[in-house]
């Protein structure tokens, strides 16, 4: 299995609540999707000081599902339009789980 991390900090022009429509773009895209063990996404509960603003957690089954997640065309949208405008920073991880 292959355990897949995003987390991101949103730049200052990131409307409010903006967070909470890109996670629920991200479930809806996710219930679609072949080979996903889990998936969790959001917003972060600012816990603890120097940590991201939001995050992703997909387990998949194998590394030719997480590709088929990760270049189909609805990604891409969702990317375009909820990431690409208003995350400052990214950070990516991916290992075995």
């Amino acid at each position: 299995m292959l355990q897949h991390i995003v987390l991101f900090n949103w730049s200052d022009t990131t409307p409010a609540g903006h967070a909470v429509l890109a996670a629920n773009e991200l479930r809806r895209y996710a219930s679609t999707l072949d080979g996903l063990v889990s998936y969790y996404c959001g917003p972060n509960l600012q816990l603890k000081e120097g940590t991201y603003d939001f995050g992703v957690a997909a387990v998949f089954e194998d590394v030719a599902a997480w590709q088929a997640y990760d270049t189909a065309p609805e990604h891409d949208r969702i990317r375009a339009e909820f990431f690409g405008p208003y995350v400052a920073t990214r950070a990516v991880i991916q290992f075995e789980a």
